[in-house]
C-alpha cells in the first residue's frame, strides 16, 4: 500500500474541515499554508520542500514541482489547464482536480445567461434606467425557451447539469462529447472521436453552451467556421474557458448579426481589457468569471480529495485524474 508521508495543503478551508482532512491523511505529517496575504508565495515555496503530496488552492507552479519527492498533486478547482506542465507527466506525478465541485451553480449561471438573452434583459434594464415603457412589436414577437434546442458542448458534470435544468423547459438537448454515448436528459450525443461534425450540431441549435475543459483539442473549438454554422438567431454561452472561442471571430459575428448574442463568463485575457469591444456590444452579457457559491462548495471540493486519498493508498482509480490528453500547450 503506497504511503502518504508529508503533505502540504494550501486550500483555504474551515478549521473543522482542516481537522477532518488531517484525520483522513493520518498518520502523515500535514502542513497548512494560507494561500493569500503578505509573503504567502514564499512561505508556500519553503513549505513545499520534501512534500510527496500537495493539495493546492490554485494551480501547480514551479515552487511545488521543486520537491523531488512529489508523487501526487490535487488542485482544488475545476480548470487545471495551467497545471498541465510537461514535467508533471515526464516525472509520473499524479495530477487530480475537484472538477464538478460547482457544477450545479455553473449550470444555473448558464441558465441565467440563456433566460436573460432570450428576454433581452440588457435592453429592459436600459429602458428601466431611462424610465421608458419598453413596448414594441419586435419585443412582443420574441419567443421563449420552451421547446427550443440547446447544444451542450462538453458533457461533463456542468454540461450534464445544464441538460437536466433545461429539460424543465421541454427543450431538445444535443450534446458534443469525446465519444457517442447514452446520457440522461440528452436527446442525441455527437462524438468527436466518432468523426461527427460539430457544425452539423451547431446548425440545429438556438443556444450553444460551452462547458468543456480547455486543452489542445478544444482550443478555439468555436472559430469563424463554427460561428458561421450557427443560426443568426442563436445565442452563445461560455461557462468553460475563454480559449474555447476565437474572440475576434466572435466579436465580428456579434457585430454583424452572425449570431444573436452571447453570455460570457470567461475570456481569452482576464480581467477583460477595458478596450475590448465586448464591453459595448448591446447583445452581450458579461460576468467576471465568478459564480455564486454552493452552500456546501467546500465539502464538495474536499469529497474529491477524500476519494483520491483512498485511491492513492489502494492503487485504485483516481477521480478527475488529469492526463496528457488534458494538456494545453501554451499559445504564442
Amino acid at each position: 500500500m503506497p504511503e502518504i508521508k508529508n503533505v502540504l495543503v494550501t486550500a483555504y478551508i474551515k478549521p473543522e474541515n482542516q481537522k477532518k482532512l488531517k484525520q483522513a491523511l493520518a498518520p502523515a505529517n500535514v502542513t497548512f499554508c494560507v494561500p493569500y496575504g503578505p509573503g504567502a508565495k514564499e512561505k508556500i515555496a519553503q513549505a513545499a520542500k520534501g512534500k510527496d503530496v500537495c493539495i493546492l488552492n490554485g494551480d501547480l507552479d514551479d515552487s511545488i514541482l521543486a520537491s523531488e519527492e512529489l508523487k501526487w498533486v490535487h488542485c482544488c478547482r475545476a480548470g487545471v489547464e495551467k497545471s498541465t506542465k510537461p514535467e508533471v507527466f515526464e516525472r509520473g506525478i499524479i495530477l487530480t482536480s475537484s472538477s464538478g465541485r460547482s457544477a450545479p451553480a455553473l449550470a444555473e449561471h448558464a441558465l441565467m445567461f440563456m433566460l436573460s438573452l432570450t428576454y433581452d434583459l440588457p435592453m429592459l434594464m436600459r429602458a428601466q434606467k431611462e424610465h421608458k415603457w419598453a413596448v414594441s412589436r419586435e419585443y412582443s414577437e420574441k419567443t421563449g425557451m420552451y421547446r427550443k434546442t440547446v447544444g451542450v458542448i462538453g458533457l461533463g458534470k456542468t454540461g450534464s447539469e445544464v441538460a437536466r435544468l433545461v429539460k424543465s423547459f421541454d427543450m431538445k438537448v444535443l450534446a458534443w462529447d469525446r465519444r457517442r454515448k447514452e446520457a440522461q436528459n440528452v436527446d442525441q450525443v455527437y462524438g468527436a472521436e466518432n468523426g461527427d461534425n460539430l457544425n452539423e450540431l451547431l446548425a440545429q441549435c438556438d443556444y450553444v453552451v460551452l462547458s468543456l475543459e480547455l486543452n489542445d483539442q478544444t482550443f478555439h473549438i468555436i472559430d469563424a467556421a463554427q460561428l458561421a454554422a450557427m443560426k443568426k438567431t442563436a445565442f452563445l454561452v461560455n461557462m468553460g474557458r475563454g480559449g474555447l472561442v476565437n474572440e475576434p471571430a466572435m466579436i465580428e459575428a456579434l457585430k454583424n448579426g452572425g449570431i444573436a448574442g452571447a453570455g460570457l463568463d470567461t475570456f481569452e485575457t482576464e480581467p477583460l481589457p477595458s478596450e475590448s469591444p465586448l464591453w459595448n456590444l448591446p447583445n452581450v452579457i458579461i460576468t467576471p468569471h465568478i459564480t455564486p457559491q454552493l452552500p456546501d462548495k467546500e465539502e464538495r471540493m474536499l469529497d474529491y480529495v477524500y476519494q483520491n486519498i483512498k485511491a492513492y493508498r489502494e492503487n485504485g482509480t483516481f477521480v478527475n485524474r488529469v492526463t496528457l490528453r488534458n494538456m494545453l500547450t501554451p499559445q504564442k
